[in-house]
């Protein structure tokens, strides 16, 4: 199993590449030429591939060899879902303990304006379609279709990515939350990301579904 400061190095040096990544999509995304919209799409694509990533780093030890090689994100993404349920990025604000007895908060936010699951899954087959040459004998791609959901999509992922918890189990019966903080504005004041870990009271997956659901809200 990867230790601990291992896991929150590299879902920090991730998550900073899915930054970049994404102000960079942003921009392309505001030319509406053709190859500025694909260049948009093969940016988006290239993000999903790594919040699969994340998943398969913070959930390695429910997969085995292949699946953690596995590189086609719906497929990380499908793997994950019969294994597991909890392992996608939880758009949620945590309020820290005062003390070491306390547990954190977990207050979520919900995917209303973040990318879900499914939604994970439908954009990535679309912008998949356009990363490939037009067939002539083939209808013509909707460019105005793929400006106006790349910038939907890239609005969601932002709100996906800005605040969410993850659960990470580090041996039986033992789990801690991660909870990042990203600022995806680009100029003089943006904030530093920030990864915090904290301890939980979790003993079972069951306890971590109840907490990443709501309902113990």
């Amino acid at each position: 199993m990867i230790h601990n400061n291992s896991v929150k190095e590299k879902y920090l040096y991730i998550m900073n590449d899915l930054r970049n990544k994404t102000i960079s999509a942003e921009i392309l995304s505001k030319e509406r030429n053709q190859i500025m919209i694909e260049s948009t799409s093969l940016q988006i694509r290239k993000i999903l591939e790594l919040i699969a990533y994340l998943s398969v780093l913070a959930n390695n030890e429910k997969l085995n060899h292949n699946n953690r090689k596995e590189y086609h994100a719906e497929k990380i993404i499908n793997t994950l879902t019969e294994k597991t349920t909890i392992f996608y990025p939880f758009p949620s604000h945590i309020f820290p303990p005062s003390n070491n007895n306390e547990q954190p908060v977990l207050i979520p936010i919900g995917y209303q304006y973040a990318l879900s699951q499914d939604d994970f899954k439908k954009v990535y087959s679309k912008c998949g379609k356009i990363l490939h040459a037009q067939h002539p004998l083939k209808s013509k791609v909707n460019i105005e279709e793929y400006v106006r959901e790349n910038k939907i999509t890239l609005n969601k992922l932002k709100e996906l990515l800005s605040r969410h918890t993850i659960g990470i189990r580090h041996d039986t019966n033992k789990y801690t939350f991660l909870h990042v903080e990203m600022d995806f504005t680009n100029n003089n004041n943006t904030k530093p990301s920030t990864i915090r870990e904290y301890k939980t009271h979790i003993f079972d997956e069951n306890q971590l579904k109840m907490i990443f659901s709501g309902d113990n809200i």
